[in-house]
């Protein structure tokens, strides 16, 4: 036997709100379209909620996407936007060592809302102004808030929302190369296991093993002790490890909170539709072994909550995993 567990499960508006808060400051972008626009722009955005935006791709200064509409030559967009010089984001290190909340907020792998002040006081702003995004689409709306610009901005901002460090990407520098930057500045050493504070909870239970009393909780970076430490033996690009411990902490929390099951098949199905890049219910459903109308109506709960994208309706309904 073991000791009881009692999960927690902190409020969602606290895990997620400096993601969403960052999110919305992009999209707040597209009010600048102005009237004469503001349809286009709604249409753009409802393109964009039903998944009709395929290879979304951030990088250094631009966004790309491509809007089918069920075209057979979909239109291709581009939102640029420069990024600042080596001075300004040596200028920026400087400025965000300095600030100790936000340093040890990115440290613990987060993007703090007062990062924008502080970045914009040195020439690095992380969320445009109305002027700076140079919008291009191969459509022949003369126009530079089309509808298919609108669906890219938007689908990039619910990018932001799932991960806020992809703005830095576009401003020209990685997650981890802004935090290797940091370290550098402050003068940080990686951290040692002497260095782990082992002096709570289980490590100083002095009883029956039985009589330990287990109270886990979900942790805001899972990923934040790889990072620390520094990158592993043989790996050049630690993100994607990083990923990959984020998946498996919010499986294992899951697991932990009594999900169990449900969790482990919504895992399984995840994992075959990220396989098959596009899949209906009726093709997952065979290769899962498993019956169509349980695979439709998890489907349908992972697009409501924003974990998947789903276009058409009734059988030719498609379903793809961002």
């Amino acid at each position: 036997m073991s000791g009881p567990t009692r999960p927690t499960t902190p409020p969602d508006d606290q895990r997620d709100a400096s993601a969403t808060w960052w999110a919305d400051r992009w999209q707040a972008v597209l009010a600048s379209a102005g009237p004469a626009d503001a349809r286009r722009v709604q249409r753009g955005q409802a393109v964009a909620r039903r998944g009709g935006v395929d290879d979304l791709d951030v990088r250094p200064g631009r966004i790309t996407g491509r809007v089918a509409e069920d075209r057979v030559s979909p239109y291709r967009v581009q939102l640029s936007w420069p990024v600042p010089d080596e001075d300004a984001w040596s200028a920026a290190v400087v400025a965000l060592a300095a600030e100790v909340r936000s340093t040890a907020a990115l440290l613990d792998g987060r993007l703090p809302q007062d990062a924008e002040d502080v970045l914009a006081d040195v020439g690095v702003r992380l969320v445009p102004a109305p002027g700076d995004l140079q919008r291009t689409c191969t459509c022949t709306e003369r126009t530079q808030w089309c509808r298919h610009v609108a669906a890219v901005h938007t689908a990039a901002g619910m990018a932001f929302a799932r991960d806020p460090f992809l703005l830095l990407l576009l401003r020209g520098r990685t997650r981890d190369e802004l935090l290797r930057a940091l370290r550098a500045e402050r003068g940080d050493a990686p951290v040692t296991g002497a260095d782990l504070d082992l002096s709570h909870g289980l490590y100083a239970a002095r009883a029956d093993i039985d009589a330990v009393v287990l109270s886990p909780h979900p942790v805001d970076d899972p990923g934040a002790l790889l990072l620390h430490l520094g990158d592993p033996p043989g790996v050049d690009d630690p993100w994607p490890v990083v990923k990959l411990i984020e998946r498996a902490a919010e499986t294992a929390w899951r697991l932990a909170a009594g999900d169990g099951a449900e969790a482990a098949d919504e895992e399984l199905l995840l994992a075959e539709l990220r396989a098959h890049r596009v899949g209906t219910a009726e093709s997952l459903a065979t290769a899962l072994g498993r019956d169509v109308e349980d695979v439709r109506a998890q489907l349908d709960g992972l697009f409501e909550v924003g974990t998947v994208l789903r276009t058409g309706s009734g059988a030719r309904t498609r379903y793809r995993a961002p």
